[in-house]
């Protein structure tokens, strides 16, 4: 074998490994830009947050359709970057944590029959908010929902039907949510199809 085939073999080799496609031309690379989590819109952001909330509270009954949507999204940018993707994996468990505090809050504003918002759900939406990651309208939806659980008013599920929420309630819905477990959700979500 001679230098130069030698050397191209050692770059298709590399290549290869390194997932690029040799195209025309001996030493000639190319490779997918990856993107970064920049890239997506504002409506996207908004979109893959409402497919982690909803997984985080539910992840048996929405895993599988918010896996779906999640990468179609994906797929319409182009491949992830190691770091985008490492972002994304963040971004997907500090989403996660929303429905917790939300409902640790809530918890406590059945006892005291006010509207609760604690420093740790503040700071969780001012953070996503500013990352573009939480809107105004979701941030309200969920002043809304406190709302009506201080007042004991039903609030709608996420299957659509109207629930009376009380202390119990909360307290099992608090005690449900588990860190493995959204981790878990949040691997599930980032493995390709």
């Amino acid at each position: 074998m001679t230098p130069r085939h030698r050397s191209l073999l050692l770059i298709a080799t590399v290549a290869a490994v390194a997932g690029l496609a040799l195209l025309t031309g001996p030493y000639r690379l190319t490779s997918p830009s990856p993107i970064e989590l920049s890239a997506f819109s504002i409506d996207e952001r908004t979109h893959i947050s409402e497919l982690m909330l909803n997984v985080a509270e539910s992840p048996h009954d929405t895993l599988p359709t918010a896996r779906e949507h999640l990468w179609t999204t994906l797929h319409s940018h182009g491949e992830l970057s190691a770091g985008g993707r490492r972002e994304l994996e963040a971004i997907l468990l500090k989403i996660g944590q929303g429905p917790r505090l939300f409902w640790t809050d809530a918890r406590q504003a059945l006892n005291e029959r006010r509207p609760v918002k604690s420093s740790a759900r503040t700071q969780w939406e001012a953070e996503l908010m500013g990352e573009g990651w939480l809107t105004l309208e979701q941030q309200r939806r969920y002043d809304d929902f406190m709302e009506r659980i201080a007042r004991e008013a039903p609030i709608e599920s996420s299957h659509g039907v109207e629930i009376d929420v009380d202390g119990r309630m909360a307290d099992a819905i608090v005690e449900s949510f588990d860190d493995a477990e959204l981790r878990d959700a949040v691997a599930a979500l980032l493995a390709p199809p």
